[in-house]
Formats: structure tokens, sequence, C-alpha cells
């Protein structure tokens, strides 16, 4: 149980790295173009929401995949793999909302679901390979 929560450990700063990443390169998108945007619609083609996402969700994939990989113990099951995505996935939302505590409402609510929504699907995923390929 103590590497499971070093691997917890490890999961959220290399996933919580990985979102950051992608959080600032959809504000460098933004701020090359000059347009303002009036809709929600709009803001998601300006910060190159979507591409983000998905990249995000690649990423959190391998990551969590490689980590499963390395980290695996024959006495881990099911219950380690949904004690590592929720955790992971908390925790990282949990500090994502702490760091935009100074941003609105809205803005920390999206942030924490846009790092929360993909993670988790990503995490899941990359238990399912792992113990199909096992």
């Amino acid at each position: 149980m103590e590497s499971l929560s070093f691997l917890i450990l490890v999961g959220v700063v290399l996933s919580l790295g990985a979102f950051l990443f992608f959080e600032n390169r959809a504000i460098q998108a933004h701020k090359s173009k000059d347009a303002q945007s009036d809709s929600l619609s709009d803001s998601f083609k300006q910060y190159n929401t979507s591409k983000n996402v998905v990249y995000f969700f690649i990423s959190s994939f391998f990551i969590t995949l490689i980590l499963a990989t390395v980290g695996h113990s024959s006495d881990y099951g099911l219950m380690h793999a949904l004690l590592y995505i929720f955790t992971t996935t908390f925790a990282g939302s949990t500090l994502i909302f702490v760091l935009k505590l100074q941003k609105k409402l809205l803005i920390k609510v999206f942030a924490t679901f846009l790092y929360g929504v993909p993670h988790i699907g990503a995490s899941a995923l990359a238990f399912l390979v792992k113990y199909l390929t096992v």
C-alpha cells in the first residue's frame, strides 16, 4: 500500500503538470489572436480547448499506463485502481481550484471540470488496457 501512495503522488504531480502545460498552450493560443469572445463556443475555439483536452486525455492515459505498469503488484485489484483514479482526480481538481482562487467561479469550475473528466476517462482506460494485457 505504501507504493500505491507513492504512485498516487507521482500521478498527481505528472497529470497536474501535463494539465498546466496544455492550459499554458491554450493561453498562448488565445494571446496570439486579438479577437474578443462573445460566446462560449467562440471561447472554446480561441483557446483551442477541444484539441488541448484531447492532448491532455492522451497524456493522462500514458502517464497512468506507465505508472500502472511500473508499479504493478499482484496484490492490486479493482479497488486499488479506483483508489488511484479518484484520489489523483480529486487531489488534482482541488489543487487547480486553489490555483484559480482569484479567478471567477465559472473559470474555477470549468478548469476543474476540464481536468477531472479527461483524467478519469484516461486513467480508467489505462487501467483497463493494463489489466487486459496482463
